[in-house]
């Protein structure tokens, strides 16, 4: 047998393998869907917790208004809830917007704070964070991202674990987290980043949970008590770390509290998002995952059903049994995806559907690139990522005299 023709037949075979593994991991992402939606925790009427939702912000975001806005609508006492933005720059227009807040919803509780000379580290959010946090009136933290928008029962939902009677296990509930699908996606990259939340990560992120536990957080929504926060060494210990959320995730799992991950999805506004914009992010995102958990991210290469049955059809020389292969690859592809998408209530995907090969060759290319290089930008700025996730800030190249 020549090299070449037992190359070719390790290929198909190598191709087979993983396209099985494709279909078993569809089949316990949904099984891990329903395993989720099964354990949401009642809501107490009567557990109101005072709570302190921090967002950070920078810059505004797409729908910036009224993403901000359903933070004031939420079913909640006055009395006891506390919303603070916080920017280092006084004249950024997102504080504008907030203090336009204060002015139009007089019942709620809203303070803004400016960190301008307080900026330390690589991770200017976390600075910000650090910075804000002797403002928060409430032990209970809730960390937010500024293109988040959520509906009036949100903070009833993300306390609900926290109270005694929701003590799942041994180990006390430490922090909560949330999933989140795409919302007002206006262009085609948008939509298709709406694709890549609902059909790609929240599986993913379920089936992580299902399989490992919640070792994980999302910038969603994290809410911990202000003493774990403290028990993790504080915002200082993240300054200089890009993955802040799956560190405070990761580092209360391993200081012996439980993380949930609540029932609420949260909505990401995605507005009309360019192409530029939305492969930076993603990029990120996926180069941030690699150096957190390395060996978990390259295996997750069998979970691109739709390229490796393209690639296994290109091996076959166009067979019948390639092309086969191939259409079992989409079916179980857009099945598994519409299953976990009802799941969670994603409508995205099913509006979507068509885009999905687009998105998973996208998904691909993303998976490809995040090997080729560390260097990532994060609102304007350069940054190299070091091992582990630390990050290194570029600075701007001077032009000489």
């Amino acid at each position: 047998m020549r090299p070449a023709h037992l190359l070719l037949l390790i290929l198909r075979g190598a191709l087979v393998v993983n396209l099985l593994a494709f279909a078993a991991y569809t089949g316990i992402s949904v099984w891990a869907a329903l395993k989720w939606r099964a354990a949401a925790t009642p809501i107490d009427p009567v557990w109101t917790p005072g709570i302190t939702i921090l967002k950070p912000v920078c810059g505004v975001d797409p729908d910036a208004y009224e993403n901000f806005a359903s933070f004031c609508r939420l079913d909640y006492p006055a009395e006891k809830l506390q919303l603070l933005f916080g920017a280092h720059d006084p004249a950024d227009p997102a504080l504008e917007l907030a203090r336009r807040m204060q002015a139009e919803f007089p019942g709620v509780r809203i303070d803004v704070v400016c960190t301008e000379n307080e900026v330390r580290g690589a991770n200017r959010k976390v600075a910000n964070l650090a910075a804000m946090l002797p403002h928060a009136e409430h032990d209970l933290l809730v960390l937010c991202d500024s293109d988040m928008r959520v509906g009036p029962g949100y903070a009833r939902s993300v306390v609900a674990p926290f109270q005694p009677e929701a003590k799942r296990g041994e180990r006390p509930v430490g922090l909560v987290t949330c999933p989140y699908r795409g919302w007002g996606a206006r262009s085609l990259p948008a939509r298709l980043e709406a694709l890549g939340i609902g059909a790609d990560f929240i599986p993913s992120a379920l089936t992580g949970r299902a399989l490992e536990g919640m070792g994980f957080a999302l910038g969603s929504t994290i809410a911990l008590p202000r003493e774990v926060l403290a028990a993790l060494g504080g915002f200082e210990a993240m300054r200089d770390e890009l993955a802040d959320d799956f560190l405070l995730g990761s580092g209360a799992r391993r200081a012996g509290y439980e993380v949930i991950l609540s029932d609420y999805v949260v909505e990401d506004a995605l507005g009309s998002e360019r192409f530029r914009a939305m492969w930076s992010r993603r990029l990120r995102w996926a180069r941030t995952v690699r150096s957190c958990r390395p060996s978990g991210y390259a295996g997750s290469v069998v979970t691109h059903g739709m390229v490796l049955g393209l690639l296994l059809l290109l091996a076959s020389r166009g067979a019948n049994w390639g092309w086969a292969a191939m259409e079992a690859a989409v079916a179980v592809r857009w099945c598994g995806a519409l299953a976990v998408a009802r799941i969670t209530g994603d409508t995205n995907v099913r509006r979507y559907l068509w885009l999905l090969p687009v998105s998973d060759l996208l998904s691909f290319m993303l998976f490809a690139a995040s090997y080729c290089g560390d260097k990532i930008v994060w609102r304007g700025e350069s940054f190299r990522l070091l091992k582990g996730g630390r990050l290194q800030r570029i600075e701007p190249r001077r032009a000489s005299a």
